[in-house]
């Protein structure tokens, strides 16, 4: 087995001073220690995996660009990078390809650029709340350049302001994220097209910056774009994690964007699909992932295939993917194994190769050239062909769709709604003509989107959940409109679902209709009928068939929030289908191998009390079905009522004899009021999975004898285990224990401790053994590894402070306790979590690099009792030494 991460360390812990500064010239002459640049930069690009035809080369480390959050080149040839604040243009001096120095230009933005563009001599920048521009940087030295503010708007967090570009049209263009909804009153153009944005936009600028005007909108985080050909822009919008596997998760996309289109962010809980008709066109899917940058086919140097189309990066999977103008997409670059290749930027060289940045979250920065191996010409950059006029092919449904959407807030349009109903009763519509009718019709009775507290339909049915399928305002339209759209839908998801999609010869060869599959359009029906809630027996038996004709669980469950909608009166029958449906879907999640994340149970759990609100006897079906006591049935019991509750207890406890219990649900029953019979529990402890659930268990209901094993709970790393513990034993009257360190090194250390104390230290002297121990690396750097020590006095006692100092791991900070991870192949890797989601972790080792590894390569995780600041940072010190580093600490 091989040891990744070094937990402990005998001697004195130094990491390599990587800079040396010349404050004359503001150049920054790199050194690597144990390694040479050369060395370095072979193993670095034999970590990344690059598909064939093409080259990798680590061409800048992390003691030029640490932390590279964006990189840029201008028409000399320069490579500019930024990082938490530096902005540096990159040298080459002895000509070997491998960046060897740096020079400076300004100390800024503090969290690193997220943006950076070149116009002739000036340099722009977005960071520190602003856009700003540097005039002269290439010619004016570090101590002339003053940069000012050319447009304030919010940045510095993951969801704001991002990439800065200069059009076709001589116009800025400005992208940013869901959290900068105040710069909306920037817009300042007489007639903007997007007269309310509500989520990411990307602004365009007048060259002046004087005048602002949305340009499109609907993102949720697209972080970086490029110009695509005919007046479009491509950009790669962010997924929504945390609501994987529910039915209005969409994954990372690659879009083509025109002027005025919604990207479809509507909420957390609502996204519109790809065949909503006001989404711009998809040209890819590509999963999970973090989108950072975007760069369009740089001229002719790499092979053919790269030549039309946009190159995207995913910071999470380390991902530089090529989407092609027709939608064809290839892995170009990603890493090998667990080494780390955060890529944050992608921009072109001079000669027409790519240059891609890793960083961010503190992650070890560096920049990567990928190049052709055999290059087919120098390159010159193609003249974008962006002044085709876009043919506007709408109709009346869709300059009604336009207009509703347009409106602040949301409306009944009884108009809209008897136009929208025309097309959905004509047999000759087509399916795009009925999608169009079916987005018109649902915004016509208010659109989509989160819930109004003080709807009258209550506060069940204005759950989240329900933003996908529930109309913002009741459905209250003309009678005889609302039972005609009701058939209307009725009739076309009866006819969809038995005999699919029956498009006419118009249809064929359509690129629009193409796209559309009969789970869109059976979707798209069951969306208009829920938004319509009929109380109709009739509709909510043809939605239960077709969730029994589906086989996903994602489209099942669909199907389940939809019923949700159904007012109609239950009978015994629809009770039991319901009950059937909530016991099958999570089981079919996972055994689909499904990830869930963090929205999963608490959507389920808003389903759950709609569905009990129309259905009293809901719960006790559930509980009551032979297949109930599944792990992921738990999710159902969040909201269950206290009787039920207890049934559901006791029959997963009886099913669980003589059986091997899974630990989420012995948890469940040790959770509950009533004892757990001991035989059960002491059978828990022998498991290191159960063993939590035992000590909360014995905690529950403690008894002398369990002192013992209560003591051990008292250590354990959950916060609730050790609460329940330690209150276990003080009703007890029990010792509850204080941790005491193995180490013999730190028992002689805290022996020591009362004379060290009483001596009077030099805050000059601890201030050299706490720069020669490297101590602000991790604490005060850019990795914050550890809490900062600024002000430690303030929250330590002395005594405190010196325990901390020798012995690390007796209290760790859950915000700094590491991840163990056991790798499939043996490996142990230790670090902080960087980015954990359902598809796997990202750690930050306790020398600042970063592994990522992948949820199919983990075998174990578990968070570590040890710290990741090594013991023996004190080896070597006397004791007036350490008094002296201890007053130096309690200075700051």
């Amino acid at each position: 087995m091989e040891i990744v991460q070094m937990i402990r360390v005998e001697k004195t812990f130094v990491l390599g001073v990587a800079l040396l500064l010349f404050a004359n010239d503001a150049t920054v002459l790199a050194r690597q220690d144990g390694q040479t640049r050369v060395e370095r930069s072979i193993a670095a690009s034999k970590a990344v995996n690059v598909t064939k035809d093409l080259t990798i080369r680590l061409v800048a480390d992390d003691d030029l660009v640490p932390d590279c959050t964006a990189i840029a080149t201008d028409a000399a040839g320069r490579v500019l990078a930024s990082g938490p604040r530096y902005l540096c243009e990159l040298l080459d001096r002895d000509s070997d390809g491998i960046y060897d120095a740096r020079k400076l230009i300004v100390e800024a933005p503090s969290h690193g650029a997220h943006g950076l563009c070149v116009d002739g001599d000036t340099l722009y920048y977005v960071g520190d709340n602003g856009v700003w521009k540097i005039n002269r940087f290439s010619t004016e030295t570090a101590a002339n350049l003053k940069p000012v503010r050319v447009l304030e708007i919010k940045t510095g967090g993951e969801h704001d302001a991002h990439a800065l570009r200069k059009g076709p049209d001589g116009f800025w263009y400005l992208i940013a994220g869901n959290g900068t909804k105040d710069s909306f009153q920037l817009q300042n153009v007489e007639t903007p097209q997007i007269a309310s944005p509500r989520a990411g936009v990307i602004w365009r600028i007048s060259p002046d910056w004087s005048r602002r005007e949305v340009w499109a909108e609907g993102f949720r985080n697209a972080y970086d774009f490029d110009f695509g050909p005919d007046q479009t822009i491509d950009t790669f919008d962010s997924d929504g994690e945390r609501d994987i596997s529910l039915p209005w998760y969409r994954p990372t996309r690659v879009f083509r964007v025109r002027q005025g289109q919604d990207a479809g962010w509507v909420s957390r809980s609502w996204k519109r699909s790809h065949v909503d008709p006001m989404m711009p066109t998809v040209l890819a899917e590509l999963g999970r992932g973090s989108p950072t940058g975007v760069l369009r086919s740089p001229g002719k140097r790499l092979p053919l295939r790269f030549h039309a189309g946009v190159f995207v990066l995913d910071w999470t999977f380390g991902r530089v993917v090529f989407v092609s103008d027709d939608g064809k997409t290839e892995l170009v670059a990603s890493p090998s194994g667990s080494e780390g290749f955060a890529v944050t930027d992608i921009a072109a060289a001079s000669d027409g190769a790519l240059l891609v940045s890793v960083g961010g979250r503190r992650s070890r920065g560096g920049i990567y050239r990928i190049d052709a191996f055999k290059p087919l010409a120098a390159s010159r950059f193609p003249k974008l062909k962006w002044d085709k006029p876009h043919f506007d092919g709408s109709n009346a449904i869709m300059h009604s769709l336009q207009r509703l959407r347009a409106n602040v807030a949301p409306v009944i349009d009884q108009v809209a709604a008897e136009q929208a109903v025309a097309v959905l009763k004509s047999d000759a519509a087509r399916q795009s003509q009925v999608l169009e009718a079916i987005a018109l019709l649902i915004e016509s009775l208010g659109g989509l989107g989160p819930g109004n507290p003080k709807d009258a339909r209550g506060k069940q049915q204005v759950a989240a959940v329900f933003d996908s399928c529930r109309g913002r305002l009741r459905p209250k339209i003309a009678s005889e409109t609302r039972d005609a759209a009701v058939s209307a839908l009725l009739h076309r998801l009866e006819d969809v679902s038995t005999h699919g999609l029956n498009g006419n010869s118009e249809d064929i060869g359509s690129e629009k209709e193409l796209q559309i599959s009969s789970e869109d359009l059976r979707r798209e029906l069951i969306r208009g009928l829920a938004v319509l809630e009929p109380d109709s027996a009739a509709v909510f038996d043809a939605i239960a068939d077709d969730m029994d004709k589906v086989h996903s669980p994602v489209d099942k469950l669909f199907r389940l929030i939809a019923l949700a909608r159904i007012p109609a009166r239950r009978s015994d029958d629809m009770t039991e289908r319901i009950a059937e449906a909530m016991i099958a879907i999570p089981v079919l999640i996972k055994d689909s191998k499904f990830n869930v994340d963090r929205n999963w149970t608490p959507r389920m759990g808003e389903l759950f009390l709609a569905m009990q609100h129309r259905d009293s006897l809901l719960p006790s079906r559930i509980v009551s079905n032979q297949y109930f006591g599944d792990a992921t049935h738990l999710v159902w019991t969040e909201k269950m009522d206290p009787e039920n509750l207890e049934r559901g207890r006791h029959k997963c406890l009886m099913q669980s004899r003589g059986k091997k219990i899974d630990p989420a649900v012995a948890r469940f029953i040790a959770l509950g009021p009533d004892a757990v019979p001991r035989n059960f529990v002491y059978e828990w402890l022998k498991d290191d999975a159960t063993r939590p659930a035992a000590w909360l268990a014995m905690a529950s209901h403690p008894v002398s004898r369990d002192a013992e094993d209560l003591q051990r709970a008292a250590f354990s790393v959950d916060k609730r285990v050790r609460d329940a513990a330690v209150g276990a034993l003080r009703r007890l009257g029990a010792e509850v224990p204080k941790r005491e360190s193995d180490s013999v090194s730190i028992q002689q250390w805290l022996q020591r401790g009362e004379a060290i104390s009483e001596l009077k230290g030099k805050v000059t002297a601890g201030q050299k053994i706490h720069a020669a121990r490297q101590c602000a690396l991790c604490h005060d750097g850019g990795k914050a590894l550890g809490p900062s020590l600024s002000g430690v006095a303030k929250r330590f006692s002395a005594a405190d402070l010196f325990r901390a100092t020798v012995d690390p791991s007796h209290a760790i900070p859950d915000r700094y306790r590491a991840k163990q991870v056991l790798t499939s192949d043996g490996e142990i890797v230790m670090g902080l979590v960087v980015y954990e989601s359902v598809d796997g972790v990202t750690l930050m080792a306790s020398d600042g690099h970063t592994k990522r590894i992948n949820v199919e390569d983990i075998e174990e995780m578990r968070w570590s009792e040890v710290s990741l600041m090594p013991e023996g940072l004190l080896m070597g010190l006397s004791d007036q030494d350490v008094a002296n580093l201890l007053a130096y600490l309690r200075s700051l």
